[in-house]
């Protein structure tokens, strides 16, 4: 199994060479280290890792801003550091909160438990990202094929049957999706209904 990717975006060097430490002994691979946020977020651009471990309290651009624009943009799982002192500033964030946070100091058993599970949990999300659009899409061209198969079955007198096999033969035959086809009628039919 590929070892996990990180980047550490941490403004403390000494810590940020102990979690690296910390990380590497637990089979982890940093791949990348920032000592702010602006420069975490080009790191992550750049890297594509699979995790970042941002603390809170990064200069320039904050962890919380950070973590808002990963999570917007789905550039990697995330966890959230935070000093004892700070939690209440990211608890304070209300409901619209979904970063998991590790509070400092940290053993390499909380470290790597919580980077697993937020790691199997941004990519369930991601698989179920993608059956949703899957779904949406699926959705879409049944929608426009019923539509075509209408205007076939009215046009030509077919059933929906044989509309439906006239638009699969096409679709065959023209090495293209069936939703293609579809289009192509609707649209000739509306070009052929305004002219």
């Amino acid at each position: 199994m590929e070892r996990m990717r990180i980047v550490v975006a941490e403004r403390d060097a000494a810590f940020r060479k102990n979690l690296k430490e910390m990380l590497t002994q637990a089979g982890y691979l940093v791949v990348g280290e920032a000592a702010d946020g602006m420069s975490a977020i080009k790191l992550i651009h750049g890297l594509q890792p699979e995790m970042v471990l941002a603390s809170a309290s990064l200069p320039v651009l904050n962890g919380l801003e950070l973590a808002k624009i990963i999570e917007e943009s789905r550039l990697a799982a995330l966890v959230l550091m935070v000093d004892y002192g700070e939690k209440d500033l990211v608890y304070g964030a209300g409901d619209r909160w979904s970063v998991p946070v590790l509070v400092k100091p940290f053993d390499q058993f909380h470290l790597v438990s919580i980077l697993e599970y937020t790691n199997a949990v941004f990519c369930k999300m991601a698989g179920l990202e993608g059956e949703v659009h899957r779904l949406r899409s699926d959705l879409e061209t049944r929608k426009i094929v019923e539509k075509a198969k209408g205007i076939l079955m009215k046009a030509q007198k077919l059933t929906e049957e044989e509309a439906f096999k006239r638009i699969q033969q096409q679709s065959m035959k023209k090495r293209t999706s069936m939703k293609n086809i579809a289009e192509a009628i609707i649209t000739a039919f509306d070009l052929s209904d305004n002219g």
